[in-house]
């Protein structure tokens, strides 16, 4: 069993249902998150420590290469946001979270479902 791994599909399936049952309240924490100090060190250390947990699990799981890409996907992201100015991420944070509350809902279910289908692929 691939315990990291059925972790963050346990908060993929939390974020997506707070994201399907109230949209507004999700895109307001985005923007109360962003507003904080450590909000930019917070997304790159977070991916780091995300795709490093997927990275080491994959192989227990029943779908290691898929773990594998989105691990290293994660990598790329972070480095992408270390060389990100800060105020520019926090820009683009709060003006997604302001523009995209409509797509929440369908998002969420999309995260439910990939939550549960990572807690299924990390269980066989």
């Amino acid at each position: 069993m691939a315990i990291l791994i059925s972790i963050w599909g346990v908060s993929i399936c939390c974020f997506g249902l707070f994201m399907l049952l109230k949209p507004v309240a999700f895109a307001d924490a985005i923007i109360v998150f962003s507003r904080k100090r450590y909000f930019h060190y917070f997304e790159i250390l977070s991916r780091l420590a995300i795709g490093a947990a997927l990275l080491l699990d994959a192989h227990n799981t029943a779908y290691p290469l898929v773990f594998e890409f989105i691990g290293n996907l994660l990598f790329i992201v972070a480095i992408v946001l270390v060389f990100m100015a800060e105020k520019h991420h926090k820009k683009f944070a709060v003006t997604a979270a302001k523009q995209c509350v409509s797509w929440f809902k369908p998002a969420g279910l999309a995260a439910i479902a990939f939550g549960l289908w990572t807690l299924y692929a990390s269980m066989i």
